[in-house]
């Protein structure tokens, strides 16, 4: 490992000293550099002009410290791996720490000149697994993303097919048989049979609506998601016999039309999971909307399931809910108890890049 760049923040030019000394005997000339403080280090990271192969920080700085000190600077080191060296000997502290994306943590008290070396060498091993996998996951996000959307381009047009062709064509035929029947002198058997020829076209055509409004229902793409909402419940309750009472917040957000999409999906699934399942006699929607963040909860008063064993089982329903989710950047929860029903929540929030806004 040569010329390796190393940024050590440390305020104690003392503390500093050793660390460089300990570098020195490891690495092969180590291009070393120093900030004392948080406003410094935050200066050099940002600057990028240096690309570090490890950070090494110290946790008490004379403008900032501990938790947020890590978060910035975790924050600010890009590729780079980040080691904290620190004086706590606390163990759910160093536990913390690397919940909150540090590779590592060294107390200064047993810092050497190997154990520092060995923490570094791994710590960019390490950093650079973590990257590849984060990278990897974003492919397969997108192309979940671009899946999603495929799919939802051709339920569309399915919808549409069978709204204009086939609605269309039994719309034509129903005319034809009603022209007939108008015709004097039709015998009475024959008039019957039209009658009932009539009856089943017009069954043909609600149930052509009904798929069509399955695959894509209009009053999503023309009035958003909640009237579309609206509609799935109210549609819900008139098929499955199964009380659901909706509560909607005056306020309702204007959401993207992918968020609308996936959110509309979620809820689908979770219904059609309640029928499949969950032997419930009533469902009770709630749909809220506060500042910049949007809740969705779904509570059935059915048999109830273990949500431990329906994850590990890779239960489609959950797994497909989950992953929609995902997409959304938002969180869902499953709580669940035998005989006492389950309750679904479903958060999104704003982060920042106007997923949605108050109308």
């Amino acid at each position: 490992m040569q010329g390796q760049a190393v940024l050590v923040i440390e305020d104690n030019p003392g503390d500093f000293a050793l660390v460089q000394e300990f570098l020195l005997e490891q690495l092969a000339a180590p291009w070393v550099l120093r900030a004392a403080s948080y406003k410094e280090a935050k200066a050099m990271l940002e600057a990028n002009e240096t690309s570090y192969d490890v950070i090494l920080l110290d946790l008490s700085l004379p403008d900032q410290t501990g938790v947020p000190l890590i978060q910035n600077i975790v924050r600010l080191s890009a590729e780079s791996p980040v080691i904290v060296l620190t004086g706590y000997s606390d163990l759910s502290f160093g536990i913390k720490s690397l919940s909150l994306g540090i590779s590592d943590y060294i107390l200064k008290d047993e810092l050497t000149s190997a154990l520092l070396h060995k923490t570094m060498a791994y710590s960019r091993e390490r950093k650079k697994i973590s990257s590849e996998m984060e990278r990897s996951e974003k492919q397969a996000r997108n192309f979940a993303q671009q899946l999603n959307q495929a799919i939802e381009d051709e339920r569309l047009r399915i919808a549409r097919e069978i709204h204009d062709e086939f609605g269309q064509q039994l719309s034509g035929l129903k005319m034809s048989l009603s022209a007939i029947k108008r015709n004097e002198g039709l015998p009475v058997e024959l008039e019957m049979v039209i009658e009932g020829l009539i009856t089943d076209v017009n069954m043909g055509i609600l149930s052509l609506r009904q798929i069509a409004g399955q695959l894509r229902p209009v009053l999503l793409d023309k009035l958003g998601l909640f009237a579309a909402l609206e509609w799935l419940f109210s549609d819900f309750e008139k098929r499955t016999n199964i009380e659901t009472r909706l509560r909607v917040a005056i306020e309702q957000p204007a959401l993207n039309k992918v968020h609308e999409i996936h959110l509309f999906r979620i809820c689908q699934e979770a219904l059609t999971n309640i029928v499949k399942h969950a032997a419930a006699t009533r469902v009770d929607v709630s749909i809220e909307a506060s500042g910049k963040r949007l809740t969705i909860t779904i509570a059935d008063n059915g048999k109830g399931m273990d949500v431990a064993a329906a994850e590990k089982q890779s239960s489609m329903g959950l797994l497909n809910m989950r992953e929609r989710a995902n997409l959304t950047g938002a969180s869902i929860t499953v709580h669940s108890e035998l005989y006492k029903g389950t309750i679904i929540k479903l958060i999104l929030e704003s982060n920042g890049k106007e997923d949605f806004d108050s109308r």
